[in-house]
Order: structure tokens, then C-alpha cells, then sequence
């Protein structure tokens, strides 16, 4: 008795529209879960970035469970905030942001294990964003930059 063939779903030409779409119900959930998506709400960003720009960064988002983002996020810094985006593959559902300054609420320089990272809490929204060695360094020092009184920035 011949074996049955398998089921439909699993026949070769059904592979790649399934994984299309596996692929795409993934990165919109992790969006959601890691609140990529909150923030899109309120900072789209609506222009190309300018600034300092940093490729292949990590870092994470959200809060119980955050949501990594291995060595796929672009982040752009320039006097005005910062922008971070996700690489084209992984993008789906994550539209890049652009964070204003007037809206960070604080960035502080944290640790896990041999690892430094910038944590930054934007005002109300509830994801925390951690980005990575240099670029999380550089927009720590962009912050305080915007922190300090004018008459300091001549001397």
C-alpha cells in the first residue's frame, strides 16, 4: 500500500505563499507586542533623516517581554531627536519613528552583563527603547546637549 501524500497545505507550491504570509502575521504581532506600533501612532516619521547615522544597530522595545531587534535597526541623530528604523525585511507593521527631543522624558546609561545600553522612556508611551553601543551613546549625549542652559553652549 502506497503512502497517503501529505495534506494540502503542506505540498511544495504552498510553501512560499505560507511562509509569505507566516512572515508577515510575525512582524505585526511583534510590533504590537514590543510597542513599535503605540509609537508609530504618534511619531511617524515624515521625512528622510538627517544627522549622524548608525547601521546595523540593536536594540530592544517594550516592557515585560521586549521585543529584540539583533543588528537590523538604522538610527539617525541630529539636533531635533532621533530616528530609528527597521531593516526593509523586518519592517512590516514598523513604519519608521522619529522622536523629538521635547518628547524624551529621560535616557539613562544602563548595563546587562558586559553590555552598555541607553534606555529611553518617551512621555507618555508605554515601551522603554534600549539601543546599543555607539549610537545609544550618541543619543544619550545628543539629550543632554538639548539639556543644557544656552549661555553654557559658548563656553
Amino acid at each position: 500500500m502506497p503512502p497517503s501524500p501529505p495534506p494540502t497545505y503542506l505540498q511544495p507550491q504552498w510553501f512560499f505563499p505560507l511562509f509569505a504570509l507566516m512572515w508577515v502575521g510575525i512582524t505585526v504581532l511583534l510590533s504590537r507586542l514590543g510597542g513599535w506600533a503605540t509609537l508609530s501612532d504618534r511619531f511617524r516619521a515624515t521625512e528622510p533623516p538627517t544627522g549622524d547615522r548608525f547601521h546595523f544597530v540593536s536594540g530592544s522595545m517594550g516592557a515585560f517581554l521586549p521585543v529584540n531587534y539583533g543588528s537590523c535597526l538604522t538610527v539617525t541623530v541630529n539636533e531635533r531627536g532621533f530616528h530609528l528604523a527597521i531593516l526593509l525585511p523586518f519592517r512590516l507593521g514598523s513604519p519608521p519613528l522619529f522622536i523629538p527631543w521635547s518628547e524624551v522624558a529621560s535616557i539613562d546609561e544602563k548595563r546587562f552583563l558586559f553590555t552598555r545600553f541607553a534606555s529611553i522612556r518617551v512621555r507618555d508611551a508605554w515601551p522603554e527603547i534600549r539601543i546599543r553601543g555607539r549610537a545609544g551613546e550618541r543619543i544619550r549625549a545628543a539629550h543632554a546637549a538639548t539639556l543644557l542652559p544656552p549661555s553654557a553652549a559658548y563656553r
